[in-house]
């Protein structure tokens, strides 16, 4: 017990202590009449997570008990705004009739929900995924299972190293980790811990259900195909799932293998640099890629086109067969216009093959997946003419059509919620069952008749008879009729105004209609179950059903989206090549209202070419052409067309980018020490088959470190890894690398200089640029003219070098406090002139690099 001796205790909080033990880690929501009440540590956590008044119990007791509660009518909210907030939550119902009980009410968990385990009736986001991974730690491998709950995805497999896990995890994003109490003392737990702050981290470990559900799906045959690792994880997370859920994972249908390698690697900058699936600005989804480029239609198509967004391809014949499919939607133009009412028709197949496997599934949901499979039915006859892949995809549909009519024949039309109260089972379905509607229906009407004739024979035309829990029917009469009472009416109630009566022949009927009323509820709870029962051997037809659909939606989602934007279909190759013709951002085209979008072209290639110098000012566009770029790369290489005139596209093994440190910096680390590292880690992993796309790099150093840093980079990059780069910066001086080596070409953002500013044209062109405009972009910003001003004569002052007479950097004076023809510093009238002198003599000037003077002239300023 929490904060308090069970000895003083009250026999319902010592039943709570004993219940709360079992599961010590949960909120534990306790069912009290018509609330669910959270006590002790419970209350004050869920008290202020969900907003609600935390009181006491026995407030005048020294130890008053926190205490808060919500009622159990509407307990889904909160269960989802607490499991939402990372909390575990175990829900304890009355599993007695409190009206039979004796002594204290029997209660017991009847459902546990995790972050990583959620079952129907909490809100779930439709297009993402709710994933729960488990870890097992192997001698040099990490064992590793992924599933998500709600649908029955899972997958198992291993990792050799730290860095491939961490990856998968920001890709996955899952919602809790699960692993063996073994695991504690593993380095990298802690590190998981750090790194995913947010991420509910379990402790699971193996149970007879998991094991033998494991072996089920599995079977000798396949149980080769895995290493040991990733069993002992899948047992690990199926035996999770199946304590959460009371033994109910029958959604689980089969184990894929996780296969890492034949897709691109995308690790945790580039995804956010780029921001494929949330908006660098708030972390939210709209401003990203997949919110503009998603046009599916079903869930299942929007959590697939998520998928493939993360893991693009690199094997071009299978590339190929995406951008195919979506050449022959665009062509037939009767797929665009009829596909996509269907596919809107169709509910999420794949929660409700969860739901049905977790046995949570309710008649609504049996109807939602009868109107889905009638949905499929119709979309398969409308593609059945189709080609190639996707008419690959249309043969994987199955409208699954007996069990429509099974349910069709089992299900009301338009059955409630609650599956205990009737009215969920289909009038002709069962005689039995009509039987006893029909004597509850004519039972009604005979209580009217009844009603009627104790009217006239009593005289009292405002006699009614009605119904409550407590005294089944009665007759109630008022006061001012009360003379008129007959001797054989029994009185039951006295009311302020009226007083209630029952009589034999009511309590005799009365005992026919509700007795057939409890009747026909149970056989109809019955026949709904046993209906759903039969539906978990159909599971795996119904889900590679859904997959299917996803595929295709996805598809359809490509080819709306290339209709509706003017997208090309991208040439696809082994090759080293990166031609674009009219390349956008895909993007900026769309939330930038304020101007029109300038297209522009790029040509790349791993023989020569292959290295961009792209120099520019600031708010220029560098930024903007390079993330379009990979964009363009990365919407090819997942089979969507793009935005572009034309576009050649040689496949990319892995996208790098360096761009900003924002995240990073709010963990401690300086803006330099993260470029260091992610530059440390683009150096170690590219190779000749990836894009690289740096912005900027050498920052938060002196002018001199960071120019060495970068130039050192951009060599290193060229001359071993040989990959197609862009390279932004504004160190001027690197767009001497071009003269040096073949495969670098200097490019710049243009402008124009107009009345004393400049106009940002927005187009990539040939060749570099000495100017930064830094003070024209300021001017842009809406810095003060007084300021502008003086930064102008700051920078001719330190563009020229010059020194007062008093040896003070003129960059601290005003011009027209000096004449600089007279009181210029002069390099060769000081002591150390024959010093400088003899070391500018040992230079060959034919022979030396850029970098090198840079160096010398460093060296010859600290000496004045």
């Amino acid at each position: 017990m929490q904060n308090r001796s069970q000895g003083g205790a009250t026999p319902m909080l010592r039943q709570y202590a004993k219940i709360k033990r079992e599961y010590p880690d949960a909120i534990l929501m306790f069912r009290l009449g018509d609330f669910y009440e959270m006590f002790y540590e419970d209350a004050k956590i869920a008290s202020k997570v969900l907003d609600i008044t935390l009181t006491s119990r026995n407030r005048n007791d020294p130890n008053p008990v926190p205490l808060c509660g919500v009622p159990f009518h509407s307990v889904e909210p909160y269960i989802a705004k607490l499991v939402e907030s990372g909390r575990r939550v175990a829900v304890c119902d009355q599993v007695e009739d409190p009206a039979l009980a004796k002594g204290i009410v029997k209660r017991e968990i009847t459902r546990v929900i995790t972050p990583g385990v959620v079952p129907d009736g909490l809100s779930l986001p439709a297009k993402r995924h709710n994933f729960l991974i488990a870890l097992s730690f192997g001698a040099a491998e990490i064992g590793f299972a992924i599933a998500d709950a709600s649908m029955g995805f899972f997958e198992a497999g291993i990792f050799s190293d730290k860095g491939s896990l961490f990856e998968e995890l920001l890709r996955r994003e899952p919602k809790e980790i699960l692993f063996a109490g073994e695991g504690e003392g593993f380095p990298i737990i802690e590190e998981i811990r750090e790194k995913f702050a947010d991420i509910l981290i379990s402790d699971s470990s193996k149970n007879a259900d998991g094991l033998s559900h494991l072996e089920k799906i599995l079977g000798r045959e396949k149980r080769g195909d895995f290493p040991p690792p990733s069993l002992d994880a899948a047992a690990n997370l199926l035996s999770y799932v199946s304590q959460m859920q009371k033994g109910r994972i029958a959604q689980f249908s089969s184990l894929e293998l996780h296969r890492r390698g034949g897709g691109m690697r995308l690790d945790e900058s580039t995804i956010r640099n780029l921001e494929l699936v949330a908006s660098m600005r708030d972390g939210e989804r709209a401003g990203s890629l997949l919110d503009v480029i998603d046009r599916t239609s079903t869930a299942v198509g929007a959590r697939k086109l998520r998928e493939w967004l993360l893991y693009p391809l690199t094997e071009v014949g299978k590339i190929e067969m995406r951008l195919g499919a979506v050449s022959e939607i665009i062509s037939g133009g009767r797929i665009l216009r009829e596909a996509p009412p269907f596919l809107s028709q169709v509910y999420d197949l794949e929660r409700l093959t969860g739901r049905i496997g977790s046995g949570t599934a309710n008649a609504r949901d049996l109807v939602a997946l009868m109107n889905s499979l009638k949905a499929v039915s119709s979309l398969k006859s409308i593609l059945q003419d189709s080609s190639g892949y996707f008419r690959d995809c249309v043969e994987r549909l199955d409208p699954c059509d007996e069990i429509s009519s099974r349910i069709e024949n089992t299900i009301a039309e338009d059955p409630p919620f609650a599956l205990r109260e009737g009215g969920i089972i289909r009038k002709g379905c069962n005689q039995e069952l009509d039987e006893l509607r029909d004597v509850i229906a004519h039972g009604k009407d005979y209580i009217a008749g009844i009603e009627n004739s104790e009217r006239e024979k009593t005289g009292i035309p405002s006699l009614k008879i009605r119904f409550n829990r407590v005294f089944g029917y009665y007759i109630e009469i008022t006061n001012v009729h009360r003379d008129k009472v007959p001797l054989d009416y029994i009185r039951k109630q006295t009311l302020t105004n009226a007083e209630r009566y029952i009589t034999p022949e009511l309590k005799e009927y009365e005992g026919k209609v509700l007795g057939a009323e409890e009747k026909s509820k149970s056989l109809e709870y019955s026949i709904f179950s046993e209906l759903r029962e039969s539906l978990l051997s159909e599971i795996v037809r119904i889900q590679e059903t859904a997959d299917a659909v996803g595929t295709i939606d996805v598809l359809i989602s490509f080819a709306r989206l290339a209709a509706e934007m003017n997208y090309a279909r991208p040439k696809v190759s082994d090759s080293s090549i990166l031609e674009i013709k009219g390349g956008r951002h895909p993007v900026v085209e769309v939330l930038s209202s304020a101007e029109r979008f300038v297209p522009n072209d790029l040509s790349m290639d791993g023989r020569s070419g292959r290295f961009m110098m792209i120099t520019g000012p600031n708010m220029a566009g560098k930024s903007t052409v390079m993330r379009q770029t990979a964009l363009i790369v990365l919407m090819a290489q997942i089979g969507s067309f793009v935005p572009a005139t034309s576009a050649e596209i040689g496949v990319v093994d892995r996208i790098f980018t360096r761009v900003g440190a924002s995240d990073a910096l709010s963990r401690g680390q300086s803006t330099f020490m993260v470029e260091m590292s992610e530059a440390a880690m683009i150096l170690k992993e590219a190779t000749d088959r990836s894009l690289i796309i740096i912005d900027e790099i050498g920052r938060g150093t002196s002018t001199f470190d960071g120019l060495a840093i970068a130039w050192a980079i951009a060599e290193d990059i060229h001359d071993r890894i040989r990959a197609r780069t862009m390279f932004a910066t504004h160190y001027h001086e690197l767009t001497d690398l071009a003269s040096t080596r073949a495969g670098i070409r200097n490019m710049q953002i243009a402008i124009k200089e107009w009345q004393d500013g400049i106009v940002f044209l927005r187009k990539l062109m040939p060749g570099g640029t000495s100017r930064s405009y830094g003070i024209e972009v300021a001017k842009l910003a809406g810095l003060s003219s007084g300021l502008i001003t003086r930064a102008s004569e700051i920078l001719k002052n330190l563009e020229r070098g010059e020194f007062d007479d008093r040896g003070i950097p003129r960059i601290a004076g005003h011009l027209e406090e000096y004449d600089s023809d007279q009181s210029q510093f002069n390099l060769f009238t000081t002591s150390q002139n024959s010093e400088i002198t003899e070391r500018l003599g040992t230079i060959d000037t034919s022979r030396i690099t850029p970098i090198e003077a840079l160096n010398i002239l460093h060296e010859l300023k600290q000496k004045i």
